[in-house]
């Protein structure tokens, strides 16, 4: 028999499985809307059309270039480690696994393969994990604010208030946020779910795990600043490829202006409406910012349809060899902390 506060443990624990449930089956509704409503537009055909007449040599030096791009984010990973934790030999491989992960499971429930990777690799517990995760992902918000920022900025100037206020958002919320995120909740988490025995004390100590390992990461300024120049650069080598892959599928359009469109699209994979891989919402987003850039409707949707599809293509080529290579490798013992 068991006690009354288990069988609330039980209750509640049921209760977050089946709303978080809920959420991704809604998530996964709209996304499917979205594909659909880019499809319309865009036109299956035409979409076929530009994947079967791509260029064959600008789809391979885009492809080199997101393998940089997975390099970065190895070398980023080995800064955000404490020293001595994982080499870039490793941590490349390692980042591109997860980030194939990450891309292609559904909703979004591949995040979770970096931290059973770092317990794979460093022996870590995964809230310790996890602390490196948001970690990582707090800096691509950064990246791609600091990127959008600056799209806005070139696409409409920066003499105009509301554009200048927007930019100055994006480039302000994403440090901003993550901290007072954390403290919020780790406050909620002593509050509510430490005295609750069982299941509430072991999350309450997790979500302190993390908070602690990503304050571990702010006490190293040095690796911290290379890590976010690591991600700006990565995120300018993102655009590039995608600059490349939008040459491959047929159109001429500037480096600048595929820049600031792509990374003003991205800003709508913050939504959360995910089926796989941003399917849907990455579409959504790259159509309304090309067509505020003059670009006709029909030709920004297939564009942005067409080169995710090769994108994700790049991610499963680089994730799969990163795969490969971490199993390769020898496991780490989990350590105690």
């Amino acid at each position: 028999m068991s006690a009354p506060g288990e069988d609330h443990a039980g209750h509640g624990m049921s209760g977050l499985r089946r709303t978080g449930r809920a959420a991704r089956l809604a998530g996964g509704a709209v996304a499917l809307l979205l594909i659909a409503a880019v499809l319309m537009v865009a036109g299956p055909s035409e979409v076929l059309r530009l994947l079967r007449e791509s260029d064959a040599r600008g789809i391979l030096l885009a492809g080199a270039t997101a393998g940089l791009v997975t390099a970065l984010r190895g070398l980023r990973l080995t800064l955000l480690l404490p020293p001595g934790s994982l080499g870039p030999a490793r941590a490349i491989p390692v980042a591109a696994a997860a980030q194939a992960a990450a891309a292609l499971m559904p909703a979004r429930l591949g995040e979770l393969a970096l931290p059973w990777l770092l317990k794979r690799e460093c022996g870590w517990r995964p809230a310790r994990g996890m602390g490196t995760l948001v970690a990582a992902r707090g800096l691509d918000l950064v990246g791609l604010g600091a990127w959008a920022a600056a799209g806005a900025v070139w696409s409409w100037g920066a003499d105009q208030p509301a554009v200048l206020g927007a930019a100055l958002l994006l480039l302000l919320l994403p440090p901003l946020l993550l901290p007072m995120a954390l403290r919020l909740g780790e406050r909620l988490a002593q509050a509510f779910l430490a005295p609750r025995p069982g299941w509430g004390r072991r999350w309450a100590e997790r979500i302190a795990q993390l908070g602690a390992s990503v304050e571990g990461i702010r006490e190293r300024p040095a690796r911290l600043l290379a890590a976010l120049a690591a991600t700006l650069l990565q995120w300018g080598l993102i655009w590039l490829y995608t600059w490349q892959l939008v040459r491959a599928i047929g159109y001429p359009w500037p480096l600048p202006e595929v820049a600031a469109g792509s990374a003003l699209g991205s800003m709508a994979n913050l939504l959360p409406f995910n089926l796989i891989a941003n399917l849907g919402t990455l579409e959504a987003g790259w159509t309304a910012a090309f067509v505020a850039l003059g670009r006709p409707l029909g030709e920004a949707a297939a564009s942005g349809l067409a080169c995710h599809l090769w994108a994700l293509l790049f991610i499963a080529m680089w994730g799969g060899i990163g795969w490969i290579l971490v199993h390769l490798g020898r496991p780490a013992a989990t350590d105690g902390s």
